[in-house]
């Protein structure tokens, strides 16, 4: 009985191995096949699951990734939205540093909803 389980466990294990790999095979097809508006909306995913996890580590990383996507070489329009989005990300980040992980999420969601719709990404 005992090797019937462990077969059915290393089964199990073996299962989920490749269904990782394949999720894996996936994201990286996503990503790589993604126009730049659409990677921008998957940092906005991947910072609001990680704060929904609870995880300052990913969260301030993916925050990171959009604070360098801001364009300053643009127009003095542009420079402007970037200086002001700059801010709020700081803003965010504090939140994130206080733990306070609903009102990071919050914020973000908010951004990457308006951002979606403005940038018809979906």
């Amino acid at each position: 009985m005992d090797i019937v389980r462990r077969n059915m466990e290393n089964q199990k294990i073996i299962q989920s191995k490749n269904y990782m790999q394949y999720q894996d095979q996936y994201l990286e097809q996503k990503i790589l096949s993604a126009s730049p508006k659409q990677l921008i909306a998957y940092i906005y995913d991947a910072a609001i699951a990680s704060c929904r996890k609870h995880d300052i580590e990913k969260t301030t990383a993916a925050i990171g990734i959009l604070i360098n996507s801001l364009n300053f070489d643009e127009n003095k329009d542009v420079q402007d939205m970037s200086s002001k989005f700059s801010q709020y990300y700081e803003y965010i980040l504090n939140l994130v540093r206080e733990k306070r992980f609903d009102e990071a999420r919050n914020n973000l969601k908010e951004i990457r909803d308006a951002w979606v719709e403005a940038m018809n990404v979906y």
